[in-house]
């Protein structure tokens, strides 16, 4: 009897309420049907917030779904979902309904009404559901090219087995195996429309006195992890550092906190030590001269103290790892990712994980409510009370004086424009570091794009404006040195691929 209810109360809500009908989002992944790498990802179909809500899409198996919101009190919630046209004569839908607290998983096979409901409602999931909605999520392929798609995802991160004499336990060797290399330029090619070109990897050797306190090291390693901050941001970079001249001797300055490196956190390292460990890791390394104007109003003395007695030792910048990226509600992602792809993931992780959750996002989305030791649950549950929706809470600016539980954070991008902001390179600019990523660098309009190179680099690659020092591709940056830096930069810039286009002023 409780059933029928539901289904002609279901009736109903149809006959009266608007149906929203929403798009194939899976449209928009090139050879949407194939096992590209990050495929997998399940694609958001439907947000449902208020009793009555509508909307119909297609799924992978069914041409057409249409998902209502029943009812909800603070006792159970219930969604319907109808579903027709199957696409092949034998299918099954993968579905997830999803908060932050609630969720379920259907494998849906036949066509007709299906019933979702939820039980042991607590206010939380109410005030969250009011802001955020109850998310639908569905695979947007067969269940063969997902596996392929998982497989071919994972050889990007993982390469072969090795040991590190710098290290007690034999951990993953630094050195790129060609398998994950060829798996990464599949992701780069895929996703950014960059195809890298390859150079033969030897070490350039010139005069290190010519480098200066300040000049800039552009790194890219294919190891999974760059690929995907290039991904995110539409750069050709994974990672950065910074020259600095300390008592007579060359550092490479960085934060770091590779397992392929035999130190983490904030570190300084002599110049032929880094090159060396740079070369066995396989990263492609290029250096950036500072242009004479902004050479000049640089103080090398300030920089380095506010290296030694406040960056230095300091612990890799994991909180704002992801706030670097991340500056619009709606517009930073590539295209199989949104930002409840983002709670998702990391409702999950915060089960099992959440160490993990805290050190990426828990704790500091607590610091953007003014809160401390909420769940991530509980933080969202919390947001959406303060009138903030998960998506606005993602996309609030991240300023370099927020304390978190192990001190200040600074990611690498961060780290070098903290060391620049500290010798006073951007004058009375007002400037948050933690908001730059590898690409915010390197097309800030600082470096001399005149420098004057070593022959020994213009014989490696005479097009560069700048020495590039070692790797088995070429570091060829798009949009060098062309952005004027000024006040709150890159607080609210776009990083949406393909084309990644960065609205001027942003």
């Amino acid at each position: 009897m409780k059933t029928y209810i539901i289904l002609v109360l279901s009736l109903i809500l149809l006959s009266s309420q608007e149906l929203i009908e929403n798009e194939d989002i899976c449209l928009k992944r090139p050879n949407m049907d194939s096992d590209e790498p990050f495929y997998f990802a399940p694609a958001l179909r439907a947000k449902l917030i208020n009793v009555g809500d509508q909307f119909a899409f297609p799924s992978s198996c069914f041409k057409r779904n249409i998902a209502t919101l029943v009812s909800m009190d603070e006792t159970q919630i219930t969604i319907t979902l109808q579903n027709s046209e199957p696409r092949y004569l034998v299918c099954t839908d993968f579905m997830v309904f999803h908060t932050s607290n609630l969720n379920s998983i259907k494998l849906i096979t036949f066509t007709g009404t299906h019933k979702i409901t939820f039980d042991k409602i607590i206010q939380d999931d109410l005030d969250e559901i009011s802001m955020n909605g109850i998310k639908i999520y569905s695979l947007c392929t067969t269940l063969t090219n997902e596996i392929g798609s998982l497989i071919n995802t994972v050889k990007a991160f993982l390469g072969g087995l090795g040991t590190d004499p710098n290290h007690i336990l034999p951990i993953m060797r630094p050195t790129i195996p060609k398998e994950m290399e060829e798996a990464n330029l599949r992701l780069l090619k895929v996703f950014n429309n960059y195809v890298p070109i390859r150079r033969e990897n030897k070490i350039v050797n010139f005069d290190k006195n010519i480098i200066h306190t300040g000049d800039f090291v552009a790194i890219s390693r294919m190891d999974g992890l760059d690929p995907l901050i290039m991904i995110g941001s539409g750069g050709h970079l994974g990672h950065t550092a910074v020259c600095s001249w300390i008592d007579g001797e060359l550092y490479v300055l960085e934060s770091q906190d590779g397992w392929y490196w035999p130190n983490a956190g904030i570190q300084r390292t002599k110049w032929e030590q880094w090159i060396e460990w740079a070369y066995n890791a396989d990263f492609n390394v290029a250096i950036l001269p500072l242009r004479e104007e902004y050479r000049k109003k640089f103080d090398e003395k300030k920089a380095n103290d506010w290296f030694i007695n406040v960056a230095e030792g300091l612990n890799y910048g994991y909180h704002n790892f992801i706030f670097t990226w991340i500056d619009t509600v709606d517009r930073n992602f590539p295209f199989i990712v949104t930002n409840e792809i983002v709670e998702l993931l990391f409702s999950i992780v915060s089960y099992v994980a959440p160490e993990v959750s805290d050190q990426f996002l828990t704790e500091a989305v607590n610091i953007r409510l003014g809160t401390k030791g909420l769940t991530l649950q509980q933080a969202i549950a919390e947001g959406a009370r303060q009138g903030k929706t998960f998506e606005e809470i993602l996309a609030e600016p991240e300023t370099e004086g927020r304390v978190y539980s192990d001190g200040y954070n600074y990611v690498c991008s961060a780290f070098c424009v903290a060391f620049w902001k500290h010798g006073g390179l951007f004058g009375d600019l007002e400037i948050e570091p933690t908001e730059f990523g590898p690409r915010n660098i390197y097309t800030l309009d600082i470096f001399d794009k005149e420098f004057k190179r070593p022959q020994e680099c213009i014989d490696d690659n005479p097009d560069l404006p700048y020495c590039q020092l070692m790797g088995k591709f070429v570091i060829d940056l798009d949009n060098y040195s062309t952005i004027k830096p000024y006040s709150h930069m890159n607080e609210r810039c776009p990083s949406l691929g393909p084309d990644f286009i960065r609205e001027e002023g942003c």
